[in-house]
């Protein structure tokens, strides 16, 4: 190979191990965040809609829900079908104000901001997330929500 061939093929390797190592975007759990789009979309998809949510708020502005931890992805393309933007998707643990009781080796989670409030999330001991989801979803459905 050539000096000027091997320049080449060294680069197009950096290139895609560049793109391969690209740094994912982050959103905590209930929280949302914004992504503006280097050009106008038509449509936005989620690999996996359980983890987070997307909503096309204008044609160049996104914002990510996180629902539950995870890893997925995000497809936004425009009216050709063409890639605006791509990237894996992380749901993080907020971590904002939260605190953790363990009894032994059972967890409960409460959002602390400033009064301490019971808030169910995954890793919790399974009777008390039952409970206080189920209380939750009363409280939305006695409120008129879904």
């Amino acid at each position: 190979m050539k000096p000027f061939q091997l320049l080449i093929a060294s680069l197009a390797v950096l290139a895609s191990a560049a793109g391969a190592l690209a740094r994912p975007f982050e959103v905590p759990a209930d929280h949302a965040a914004l992504i503006r789009l280097p050009g106008d979309a038509a449509a936005i998809v989620i690999g996996n809609p359980h983890i987070a949510d997307a909503t096309l708020y204008d044609a160049r502005t996104i914002f990510v829900t996180g629902r539950v931890y995870g890893r997925t992805n995000m497809i936004a393309l425009d009216d050709n079908g063409r890639v605006l933007y791509t990237s894996d998707l992380v749901v993080t643990q907020s971590g904002r104000g939260s605190v953790q009781v363990f009894r032994n080796t059972e967890r409960a989670s409460y959002v602390c901001a400033p009064n301490c409030e019971a808030v169910p999330v995954i890793g919790d001991a399974s009777d008390w997330f039952s409970g206080v989801s189920g209380q939750q979803a009363d409280r939305v459905a006695a409120g008129g929500g879904r």
